[in-house]
């Protein structure tokens, strides 16, 4: 089905795994260590394939495979953070919120930018106010939304300021790939 996946594709929609390459790539793991770091200042902890031991105490980092970290990715971040409910740029741009933030913060966020309450709870005001937005204004907004999100980290955390080019480098790659899924 999708033979160009550098892991099993069985039982996840084509945006899901467009979602996920991109995410793989970003975060290095496609490399062959699988983009395995334990940097000191980074606050995840033991990194691989992007799934960290900070948000995973139980998983084996360094062992991870890349079907298993694409599970996770699917269980913990697609689905929890609804991004199958959403058109292709609002899945990606969702989906990779959920990855950075948590699921329920990245709800919270496409909350604030739809005008519901945020309480990263998705019932069906916030489908309604999601859905009826422009996909192109909401996609842009949305990344918009997360850089501010990035400098309320700085200000609260000043040794992650080391990180700000590249979390600001990753909003526009996840742009890309969120405009990659509309054509």
């Amino acid at each position: 089905m999708f033979s160009h996946f550098p892991f099993c594709t069985k039982g996840y929609t084509p945006e899901f795994c467009h979602a996920v390459l991109f995410i793989l790539t970003v975060e290095g793991g496609l490399r062959d260590d699988g983009g395995y770091v334990n940097d000191p200042v980074d606050l995840g902890g033991d990194t691989k394939y992007g799934i960290s031991k900070r948000a995973f105490p139980s998983v084996d980092i360094k062992n991870l495979t890349i079907d298993r970290a694409v599970r996770i990715y699917y269980t913990h971040y697609w689905k929890a953070a609804y991004c199958n409910e959403w058109a292709g740029p609002i899945a990606v741009a969702q989906f990779d919120a959920a990855v950075q933030h948590g699921a329920v913060t990245a709800i919270r966020l496409l909350q604030e930018i739809v005008g519901v309450k945020a309480d990263g709870l998705v019932g069906p005001k916030t489908r309604a106010a999601v859905h009826a937005q422009d996909t192109e204004y909401l996609t842009a907004r949305y990344m918009l939304r997360r850089a501010r999100y990035y400098a309320r980290i700085l200000r609260n955390n000043q040794p992650q300021a080391r990180f700000i080019e590249g979390w600001h480098n990753r909003l526009v790659h996840s742009l890309n790939a969120a405009w990659e899924c509309q054509q």
